[in-house]
């Protein structure tokens, strides 16, 4: 009896460990990704003056340490345009976190070792005291060929350019 009471024992054990093998999974677990919220509209309409908006916008990116590139900016009034910054390296982790940001081109035939985005901030005067702020971002994923590495421009999914929109809207509130 003791011998049959251990065999149902065993043989319930081990149903027990495959029934979550069988069962369907409904995602996966992500560490340091924001939930899932809605995305600010961009264009961004700011109740402040193109001036407010611009220096707002300048002292963001002065503390999130992506650098203004001065010659492009100064082409165009109320256009800033920063340099490129590398977000991700590394071939374990560059394809996943491009993939969070832009739409890979390749799928997943290409090693990904690098991804880096620029911004354009468009700020346009609606009247004297509204202003229209609009955030593109440009992504680029290096991936290696037998040569070295290529640069290729990644339609952006609008991550990087919410990102900008809620620190600008964080800071206007007080907040850092």
């Amino acid at each position: 009896m003791k011998a049959l009471v251990r065999g149902f024992t065993l043989c319930l054990a081990v149903a027990l460990m495959l029934i979550p093998a069988t069962l369907p999974t409904h995602g996966q677990i992500q560490w340091n990704r924001p939930k899932d919220k809605p995305m600010l509209p961009n264009p961004y309409t700011f109740n402040l003056s193109r001036d407010s908006v611009l220096d707002t916008v300048k002292l963001v990116l002065s503390d999130r340490e992506i650098p203004l590139d001065p010659a492009r900016s100064q082409e165009k009034p109320g256009v800033l345009f920063t340099k490129p910054v590398i977000f991700t390296k590394g071939a374990l982790t560059s394809g996943s976190n491009l993939e969070y940001v832009a739409k890979r081109p390749g799928g997943d035939n290409l090693t990904w070792v690098r991804g880096r985005y620029s911004l354009q901030m468009e700020a346009v005067p609606i009247d004297p005291q509204k202003t229209k702020l609009t955030v593109y971002a440009r992504i680029e994923g290096e991936y290696q060929t037998e040569i070295g590495g290529k640069w290729v421009e990644c339609p952006s999914r609008g991550v990087k350019e919410n990102e900008i929109l809620e620190a600008i809207l964080k800071q206007l509130e007080g907040g850092n």
